[in-house]
Formats: C-alpha cells, sequence, structure tokens
C-alpha cells in the first residue's frame, strides 16, 4: 500500500466518489495536507480509515451504514 494517495486513489479505496473526499476536505473533517496548490491534495490510509470510522453509523446486528453528513454526500465540481 502506498504511504500517500491521491483524490482519486483515496476515493477508491473508500469506496465513495471524489467529490466526496473533496467535500471532507473541504470541511476538515479529512486530514489531508496539499502540495503546491489548491487542487494537489495527500491522505494517507490510517487517516481514511480514521475519517470514515469517524463518519459512520452502527446498526443493531452488527451492521453499518454510512451517515449523510459527508459518506456519499457530492458537491458539484
Amino acid at each position: 500500500m502506498r504511504a500517500w494517495m491521491n483524490v482519486g486513489e483515496a476515493a477508491e479505496y473508500a469506496g465513495v466518489c471524489k467529490d466526496t473526499i473533496y467535500t471532507a476536505c473541504e470541511r476538515n473533517e479529512l486530514r489531508h495536507v496539499r502540495i503546491g496548490g489548491r487542487r494537489c491534495i495527500r491522505v494517507r490510509p490510517v487517516w481514511l480509515d480514521e475519517w470514515y470510522e469517524r463518519n459512520t453509523r452502527h446498526l443493531p446486528g452488527g451492521g453499518s451504514s454510512a451517515t449523510a453528513s459527508t459518506m456519499g454526500a457530492s458537491v458539484g465540481r
């Protein structure tokens, strides 16, 4: 696994669209770094795991469902 992921790789890893990653970064919900510009975002897999756990609610019976706050939400880009 790579130490750093770009937005596309992060979205694939988390199973969400790229807009969801951008939105989470804009809202400072997902830890990230910007390199040399506004759109050059990098994240670590462990940061994605932490973000995913914070934004997942556990349902009775051991299942889980993503919350509507960030997971699955997208903003037009």
